[in-house]
């Protein structure tokens, strides 16, 4: 039943998977909203409301937990048991920068992070049944430091976009939470994983968090090796530490904190 005075209509037990390349998720039901976040190939989601006309769904994505507005033309309903299978199982993550599927007779182009729900226990070449170009990786198997590096430098030069996630537009926190997911790991930076450290025992891998105590803003970058870090200065990009360090001082008030963060066992 319609809330009184409401501008939606909840809905209960109805879930979706993501059907195309990427799915934009605003604020608002319109396209003049912000956006909040992308959902990639296979990524699934609960549907919570709709609106009046029918024209917008509100969804939950319980990856990044946020929760936003997709149009009707976007919904791909599925079972809630396919629902909680897909979150539950394993699936295969895209690692290659495009990968190509055939989807409804035609071409579907998967970027980073996309996921394909087929188990490598499987008894047929799932690859060559669905016709699949790309490379892929368990999700179920964590990567080392060394594969987790070769999966966030597919990043590198993504341009800056608020609330992307991907190749062709990248959030910050959002993206970094995309490059451990698809390396199996489970990352926000409201809840994260792994133990803080001191900065000094920092491994690549792991993560430099500059925090601005005044303003609560943090700053992330992780490290590569060699003296350098990745991270987003208007496009992903690679710098020395230390310079990374002075353009974050530079920018903050005169209290703030370097924690180092390891995720990576």
């Amino acid at each position: 039943m319609r809330k009184e005075k409401s501008s939606e209509w909840p809905l209960t037990d109805v879930f979706g998977i993501c059907r195309q390349t990427i799915l934009p998720l605003y604020r608002k039901p319109t396209f003049e909203s912000a956006l909040i976040s992308q959902l990639l190939f296979g990524e699934c989601y609960q549907v919570k409301a709709i609106n009046p006309d029918q024209s917008w769904y509100k969804i939950f994505h319980e990856d990044t937990g946020l929760e936003g507005w997709i149009t009707s033309k976007s919904i791909k309903t599925i079972q809630p048991s396919d629902y909680q299978n897909f979150l539950s199982q394993d699936f295969q993550v895209v690692t290659s920068p495009i990968a190509v599927i055939e989807y409804l007779g035609s071409n579907l182009y998967l970027l980073p992070g996309s996921r394909l729900h087929f188990s490598e226990i499987e008894l047929f070449n799932w690859q060559d049944h669905i016709g699949f170009t790309g490379t892929v990786r368990s999700h179920a198997v964590k990567a080392g430091r060394e594969e987790l590096l070769e999966i966030a430098l597919k990043y590198l030069n993504a341009p800056y976009q608020a609330g992307g996630r991907s190749i062709f537009g990248l959030d910050e926190i959002k993206g970094f939470e995309l490059i451990y997911a698809a390396a199996g790991y489970r990352w926000t930076l409201d809840k994260m994983q792994g133990k803080m450290i001191d900065p000094e025992q920092v491994i690549p891998g792991d993560l430099f968090i500059f925090k601005d105590l005044e303003t609560k803003v943090s700053q992330v970058s992780m490290y590569l090796g060699a003296e350098e870090v990745l991270w987003m200065d208007g496009k992903m990009r690679i710098s020395d530490i230390d310079e990374w360090e002075s353009i974050q001082i530079n920018n903050s008030s005169k209290q703030y904190v370097l924690k180092g963060h390891s995720i990576v066992s």
